[in-house]
């Protein structure tokens, strides 16, 4: 029963075709100090092992087995499979987690711990990035001023913090399925949904304590045909977010300039044109969007994106005239 003390948690863990990993993220989230918690494992299709080692993983903590839910069978994708775990979650503070992480014991209880110490809306904490053959890396995330909803997302695109869902414990009420874009992709998808999400924060606060392992073995085992392919949906949800959020408010006053230099830079370094062709009006105002200050795009990246989307919009003239 939620007390004021120890407000329910949802942790939602969408997994699929992960048998190697599921075991050891289930026990590491089912051994946590806190108490109450509910988990949701969302099942996105997986035909290998994955269901029955996590059952295996559930019978070992009978203390914890009416908290679980394991919801899913068919496979529709990684933001579908986000979106279907936050309407299923019935906790006051919302967390995701990959099915091929794993986290401290005490993850969820100090996270809890400083998101009600600062009457925060979010809190996130520091990682371990976890390699295949060399020790692991804590990684720490940055601070920004003011500490709220807005400056996050601009910490975001600005890579002060990271788009990282993982790590972020967030009040119930920031997701609402019903009022956000869901990106059709599922690469950079932390990066949309959590530009909606927490721009709505009043405040954010940063537990300075390494808590969950981010393994690094999906991006070094990327093949450049799925990395190219991989980007190029990367772009196809920014310019998707772009072309269908508000300009005049919300989370795009703060980052809409951001968002089109990503889609710019995705499909500038797979050298897809025809991604941004697909998007005209997003197009047009990045080849006339004026230099910002960026950390993640100097002033020469952002002149070869801006002089990559002039060329684009030069030929589509040359094409019209020629008809």
């Amino acid at each position: 029963m939620k007390t004021e003390a120890s407000p329910k948690v949802s942790v939602i863990v969408p997994f699929y075709q992960v048998e190697r990993y599921i075991g050891q993220c289930a026990r590491s989230l089912l051994g946590q100090t806190y108490p109450n918690i509910e988990f949701l494992f969302v099942d996105d299709g997986s035909t290998d092992r994955s269901r029955e080692i996590l059952s295996q993983a559930v019978a070992e903590f009978p203390g914890r087995s009416e908290m679980v839910r394991i919801i899913g069978d068919s496979h529709i994708g990684v933001p579908m499979i986000k979106i279907r775990g936050i309407e299923a979650a019935t906790g006051d503070y919302l967390i995701f987690v990959d099915s091929d992480d794993f986290v401290e014991e005490t993850f969820i209880g100090h996270l809890v711990q400083a998101a009600l110490g600062e009457d925060a809306d979010v809190a996130y904490c520091d990682c371990f990035k976890e390699y295949e053959n060399k020790p692991a890396k804590v990684v720490s995330e940055g601070d920004f001023s003011p500490c709220d909803g807005p400056h996050a997302v601009d910490a975001i695109h600005n890579d002060v913090i990271r788009a990282y869902m993982c790590n972020k414990l967030v009040r119930r009420e920031l997701y609402s399925p019903d009022s956000f874009v869901i990106p059709p992709y599922a690469y950079q998808e932390d990066v949309a949904i959590l530009s909606q999400v927490l721009y709505k924060a009043g405040k954010c606060c940063h537990l300075r304590e390494a808590l969950y392992h981010y393994r690094r073995r999906r991006k070094g085992a990327l093949t450049a045909g799925f990395k190219r392919k991989a980007r190029s949906q990367a772009a196809v949800n920014m310019l998707t977010l772009h072309d269908s959020l508000p300009k005049d408010e919300g989370p795009l006053t703060v980052c809409g300039a951001s968002v089109l230099l990503r889609a710019g830079w995705h499909s500038l370094s797979t050298w897809t044109p025809k991604v941004l062709l697909d998007h005209p009006d997003a197009l047009k105002e990045l080849a006339s969007q004026p230099f910002i200050k960026n950390k993640r795009f100097s002033r020469a990246k952002q002149g070869l994106i801006k002089l990559y989307a002039k060329a684009i919009c030069l030929n589509v003239k040359r094409n019209d005239a020629n008809e």
